[in-house]
């Protein structure tokens, strides 16, 4: 039995009624179909929302089939046939069978049988936003005029409804951001480390944008031209690098511009993406990954927000590594002003204390002498230390160039081996006069003869020595192990004469009292000879 005009009237005025009463965007687009099927006495009925390439649905909302009858069907449609059909066609459309129309596709195996149908856009702000799809009427009859008329001005009011839905969830996607971004400054400019930093800015645009995954993806350290994910956080199920490989194009052109990018993930819904300083030097990208549902494409009105929260974030990780950079330079510059009072005051007064001294040692009576003598050997020994520290307070411009720095890396590299860390001393700008090209033979003496105080000198306490003078280098290890056997020399100790008489030097290696040995390498350094006058 067909329906008077006043009870369409009335039904179109209830359908009205609930949907201006909801305002989840999921519940309003259930409630429409409901209402929909309600008002043309239909059995089945779809709402399907077209996606931002206008050519696939991204999201179908159907009523009348239970969970083991979608279960059966399987995967839900995306557009094709008679549905893609009218993605094209965006007008009604009636049919007494549907199965006849020139676009009919068949149904999928497990699909119930329709035949009549009624499709009608859905409108939003003169735009489609989907379409309501309508099937056997529980008459067995075929859709009507009025029901086309009908179910079209109950479009109209939906296409209302959902623009007043969409705006209400964009007012709360834009407070979330705002919250985001009026979150982040206090947080980033404290952290500790720029990863701790993009930590913060990660989580929260992950908590504004709603998505699965934030990424923070900063250029390769290897090679020109790559790119790694430098911070992830959210669902790390799918591999974040995976994602940059899926993603690379629409990353290098976000990257490159100051447009937000949007881009497919092959079974993983999509991803918005827009440009992120990591620091001064460094430019990346910020990308979030987003959970795959129908109208989840409206995000993609969030671009300003993404973008304009990106930009912030990045003027404030800016912010904190050029003052990570002043307060480093602030330290490095303390430290260098210690070290030249240290050198220039302190040394030179405990020079010239020194050499008081000794001038007092040789005017001083027999039984003095030896007093003042022990407390001049003292007062170098302090010298010494005082230089030593002057050396660790001003740090090497590089620290791959320091003779000194890659003699201590090998000391404590070591410290494991020989279940103890062995007694270093340097002595001497060995950073100045040993010249680079000698460091790799430095090291690999060194490593020879640890290597056999550790493997076959059973020793309890081994003793490094760099010394450098104007003239002379000279690397020594002794050890209080077993001693040397010069029956037993073995391959490695060869090498190192060898490396020595190449260079001009010698090596010696002897045993020591009352147990041990001691390997001394010596080689001459270039450009010796007056030696300079002592530094104070």
């Amino acid at each position: 039995m067909e329906r008077t005009s006043a009870e369409v009237q009335d039904a179109i005025l209830h359908a009205v009624h609930g949907l201006t009463s909801d305002v989840d965007l999921r519940d309003l687009l259930v409630g429409v179909v409901r209402a929909a099927c309600d008002l043309s006495g239909a059995r089945y009925g779809a709402l399907g929302v077209i996606g931002g390439s206008r050519r696939h649905l991204v999201e179908f909302v159907t009523e009348g089939i239970d969970d083991e009858g979608r279960a059966r069907i399987g995967h839900l449609p995306t557009g094709r046939g008679l549905l893609g059909h009218l993605i094209v066609h965006q007008e009604a459309l009636r049919l007494e069978d549907l199965t006849t129309h020139a676009s009919a596709a068949g149904f999928p195996p497990g699909h119930p049988p329709m035949t009549t149908f009624l499709g009608v856009p859905v409108r939003v702000r003169g735009r489609v936003f989907g379409n309501l799809y309508l099937t056997d009427k529980t008459t067995g009859r075929a859709f009507t005029a009025a029901d086309e008329d009908a179910v079209t001005a109950l479009a109209g009011v939906a296409g209302l409804a959902i623009d007043h839905a969409r705006l209400l969830l964009s007012a709360e996607r834009r407070a979330l951001w705002l919250e985001a971004t009026a979150a982040i400054p206090t947080a980033v400019l404290r952290a500790a480390s720029t990863d701790d930093a993009l930590d913060v800015v990660l989580r929260e645009c992950l908590r504004a944008s709603g998505g699965l995954t934030a990424m923070a993806i900063a250029p390769g350290p290897d090679a020109p031209g790559t790119f790694t994910v430098r911070t992830a956080v959210g669902d790390l199920g799918r591999d974040p690098e995976r994602t940059l490989a899926d993603l690379r194009p629409a990353v290098l052109l976000a990257m490159a511009s100051s447009e937000t990018r949007w881009a497919d993930l092959p079974g993983a819904g999509g991803a918005v993406m827009t440009r992120l300083s990591i620091d001064t030097l460094t430019r990346g990208a910020l990308v979030i990954v987003l959970r795959r549902r129908a109208y989840a494409e409206h995000l993609a009105e969030d671009s300003d927000l993404v973008a304009s929260f990106a930009g912030q974030a990045s003027l404030l990780l800016e912010r904190r590594h050029t003052r990570a950079m002043q307060q480093e330079i602030a330290v490095l510059a303390e430290r260098n002003r210690i070290a030249r009072d240290l050198h220039d005051g302190v040394t030179q007064r405990l020079f010239a204390l020194g050499l008081q001294l000794t001038a007092a040692e040789r005017r001083a009576p027999p039984d003095v002498q030896e007093l003042l003598h022990t407390m001049a050997k003292d007062l170098d020994d302090t010298i010494r230390e005082v230089r030593r520290a002057v050396v660790h307070l001003r740090p090497s411009d590089r620290q791959q160039h320091s003779l000194r720095a890659k003699v201590q890396a090998l000391v404590a590299e070591y410290t494991h081996v020989l279940d103890r860390s062995p007694a270093l001393r340097i002595d001497g700008p060995v950073d100045i006069l040993v010249d680079p090209a000698l460091h790799h033979h430095v090291v690999a003496v060194l490593r020879e003869a640890l290597s056999n105080a550790a493997r076959h000198a059973a020793a309890t306490g081994v003793q490094v020595e760099v010394v450098a003078t104007v003239d002379e280098l000279t690397c020594t290890v002794a050890d209080d192990g077993v001693g040397f056997d010069p029956a037993a020399a073995r391959s490695g100790l060869l090498n190192l004469a060898e490396r020595a008489a190449e260079l001009g030097g010698a090596l010696t290696i002897s045993s020591r009292d009352p147990h041990g040995s001691e390997i001394v390498w010596r080689v001459p350094l270039p450009g010796g000879g007056t030696e300079p006058p002592r530094e104070g």
